[in-house]
């Protein structure tokens, strides 16, 4: 992956190299910093550590399941104004609820964030945020198409509604998903996507973005072409953002 910025001919280019074994993801570099990953005797992943070549600068985080693979933990070491600090994430189920509280070790506050989601069908549909009354600031709606994530719709706070259109191809992203978190992907997903930059919530979706618009003008819409192999997965991926500042080369290779 190659993302060239300010302009499609000059301006800073970050590579972005993700390395595989037996269908895992084993590492990803991106220009000097390394992302290595490690996974339990169940094949899910257990731990991630991220450190910069040249410095001791380091992340490190962890993931716990339960006896049925969902997570229930996720906890993330890194620095934050040269200081260390723990964020720990508590994920438990009662039902179709699934609530997913915060807390950071240099802040006092019992939690920082109380996230709910609702799940039917074995996917996450609806998350609303709580505050420390219990009261709810803030409800998004996902809509789904063929099991591709195509609407996100805001219904309290923010109101903002995000759209996303989808090919009718392979994806990569899915496999990806899949072989990292096991068969509760599709919840894990959406709530560590909130923590975690590598797993993005619509890499659950069984097709490949194609474009993504908003009613936000904080928002960037981003248009995508693919080139597709005889299996109907794709080899290349060219991503444009509206604003013509960023452009974006992704290259797929199989083995």
């Amino acid at each position: 992956m190659k993302t060239n910025f300010r302009n499609l001919k000059s301006g800073e280019i970050i590579n972005k190299t993700i390395l595989f074994k037996d269908g895992k993801i084993v590492s990803i570099k991106t220009s000097d910093v390394k992302q290595s990953f490690f996974y339990n005797e169940k094949g899910l992943l257990d731990m991630t550590v991220k450190d910069k070549e040249g410095s001791n600068w380091k992340e490190v985080i962890n993931y716990s399941y339960n006896k049925q693979d969902q997570i229930v933990k996720f906890i993330k070491k890194y620095e934050e104004g040269g200081e260390l600090v723990t964020k720990t994430v508590l994920i438990a189920y009662d039902g179709s609820r699934v609530r997913a509280t915060s807390k950071k070790s240099n802040i006092q506050q019992t939690f920082i964030e109380d996230i709910e989601y609702i799940v039917e069908n074995g996917i996450v549909i609806r998350r609303s945020s709580r505050d420390r009354n219990k009261q709810i600031i803030n409800k998004i709606e996902y809509v789904y198409y063929k099991d591709n994530i195509t609407r996100h719709k805001g219904l309290i706070g923010d109101k903002t509604i995000r759209n996303f259109i989808f090919d009718d191809k392979n994806s990569v992203e899915l496999l990806i998903a899949q072989n990292t978190f096991g068969p509760q992907y599709k919840v894990i997903v959406p709530v560590i996507s909130f923590h975690e930059e590598e797993f993005d919530l619509e890499s659950i979706s069984n097709n490949n973005e194609v474009s993504f618009n908003s009613t936000s003008t904080q928002d960037i819409a981003t248009n995508r072409k693919y080139k597709y192999n005889a299996l109907n997965y794709p080899i290349s991926c060219s991503i444009i953002e509206d604003n013509g500042i960023v452009k974006t080369e992704i290259a797929y290779l199989y083995e």
